[in-house]
């Protein structure tokens, strides 16, 4: 009795820590210049090897006034409190570009969004890393990471995958 009594403390438990954690792809990303309009200043396509992760680019100097943002859906994400989130990502080319914020943000009503995490860290990083953040909220909408950048024209932004814990 003891040990059917583990191995069904045991399944619990697996189940539930698989329940902690969720990861979202950041491809359906979506690019949006000042007050939400579509923008013509960044490009998002999928990234070469592996094609699930995304490419962010641009032509023309983005500057921090700017107010670049690629918005990116957490489709499915369950509620519960999130704890943290996590982006992994790097920078390729001559240097400069860097994404300047890093936001959560959820909607219920179609005309407003509610940002509940704002981190403000320049994330630089030439090789390939994750980038972690403190959250603390319960969830009670649809959940958006928006990434603001700074770019320079010939670099790229690669966001691989998107990590949030309990």
């Amino acid at each position: 009795m003891k040990k059917l009594f583990f191995l069904f403390a045991l399944a619990c438990s697996a189940s539930f820590l698989a329940a902690q954690t969720q990861f979202f792809s950041p491809l359906g990303a979506v690019p949006v210049g000042p007050n939400g309009p579509a923008s013509n200043k960044v490009k998002v396509n999928a990234f070469c090897c592996p094609s699930t992760a995304l490419e962010i680019s641009t032509n023309v100097p983005v500057g921090e006034n700017d107010f670049q943002w690629i918005n990116i859906p957490l489709d499915g994400l369950d509620a519960g409190v999130i704890g943290k989130l996590v982006v992994c990502y790097q920078i390729q080319g001559a240097g400069g570009s860097y994404i300047s914020q890093v936001r959560l943000t959820e909607m219920m009503a179609p005309n407003a969004a509610a940002v509940k995490v704002d981190d403000g860290t320049d994330l630089n990083s030439t090789v390939p890393t994750c980038f972690s953040t403190r959250a603390g909220y319960a969830v009670n909408g649809t959940t958006t990471l928006a990434l603001k950048v700074v770019m320079r024209p010939g670099d790229k932004i690669i966001i691989g995958g998107i990590t949030i814990a309990r």
